[in-house]
């Protein structure tokens, strides 16, 4: 018995209107399946820029099982973020790591004269205790081990002006602007923060 044309057509166009309903929703027919897959690359890429850019930090993972019964993925990558900016703001600068006293190599002529504080003024020579103290620790945050460029380092005085601080390398150390916004601000609510940026725009991506 051989099917008639009329039938044979409509089949066709019925079945390729399935298939293009299919694909066009698959996310939300198939929603369960493709946020584990959102999840698991967010998860993926979280991780290798944490360990890229904080070679030094062991950030605790602990909530991305924690949150594993969340059903919704934006919730859940969210709520990972949240806890692993919490982990970074928590940080502290390791002892063994604050600087001792400055080795003749990393001095100059006119550098102990320049550390007494002139009215507020940075020495004249503030150029050179940058690189002195990049040159020093590595070329690292010494709060939280990102790379850091003459352009992109701050520098942080353990012991303030205020306080009686100087200007010799041993009450200097270079940290990125994040950790200069934390080791210097009371209320972070407020505050934009890079490595938050970075962690949304991986949740966005993934």
């Amino acid at each position: 018995m051989f099917l008639g044309l009329d039938y044979i057509i409509s089949s066709i166009l019925w079945l390729t209107l399935v298939g293009i309903f299919v694909f066009a929703f698959r996310k939300k027919i198939f929603k369960r399946f493709y946020q584990d897959e959102s999840i698991d690359q967010f998860i993926e890429k979280l991780k290798h820029y944490l360990k890229k850019t904080y070679p030094k930090i062991s950030f605790n993972y602990s909530i991305i099982d924690a949150t594993k019964d969340e059903p919704n993925s934006d919730t859940r990558k969210y709520t990972i973020i949240s806890d692993i900016f919490n982990q970074y703001t928590a940080l502290s600068i390791p002892k063994n790591k604050l600087p001792t006293l400055t080795p003749k190599e990393l001095q100059w002529n006119e550098y102990v004269f320049n550390c007494e504080p002139n009215k507020q003024k940075l020495p004249p020579d503030w150029g050179k205790r940058k690189n002195a103290l990049l040159t020093r620790d590595d070329h690292q945050c010494l709060r939280c081990s990102k790379r850091l460029t003459i352009s992109s380092t701050e520098i942080y005085m353990l012991r303030s002006l205020q306080e009686g601080g100087k200007y010799y390398l041993e009450n200097l150390i270079p940290v990125c602007k994040d950790c200069k916004k934390i080791l210097e601000k009371d209320s972070l609510e407020k505050t934009v923060f890079k490595i938050k940026e970075d962690l949304e725009d991986i949740a966005l991506s993934s």
